[in-house]
């Protein structure tokens, strides 16, 4: 009895298994993390931010940390669920002493797995 319920079982998984990897809706992400970032030359900014343009929202990428010295995230992938398969405008503010230096608008897209860099200056020079 208990071998024909394991029986069972393992073929109603294997069922189900093919039916939702035969979709042609599949997609198969990379493991890669996407991030979109600008690189700042002159000046170090001192607090960034980026604000989503269709809703306001006040975005803090990275705990508001830079990648190194001259380079900080616009977005990246942790923001993907919130636009998923759309277009949208970003845009990257970045301050020092409380004076905005940097206003830069990016478009920004993402499909099921990534985010995707369409347009926007990534190097600034101050």
């Amino acid at each position: 009895m208990l071998i024909a319920f394991f029986l069972i079982s393992l073929s109603l998984i294997f069922i189900h298994c093919n039916k939702s990897n035969s979709s042609s809706n599949t997609i198969a992400c990379t493991m890669e993390f996407r991030t979109i970032s600008i690189k700042v030359l002159g000046d170090t900014l001192n607090h960034f931010y980026t604000i989503r343009a269709n809703t306001g929202d006040t975005i803090i990428v990275n705990s508001g940390t830079a990648l190194d010295s001259e380079t900080y995230t616009v977005l990246d992938d942790t923001y993907l669920n919130r636009f998923i398969n759309s277009t949208e405008q970003f845009r990257f503010v970045g301050l020092k002493n409380n004076i905005v230096l940097v206003n830069e608008l990016f478009t920004i897209n993402a499909d099921q797995c990534h985010i995707n860099y369409v347009s926007g200056n990534q190097t600034v020079i101050l």
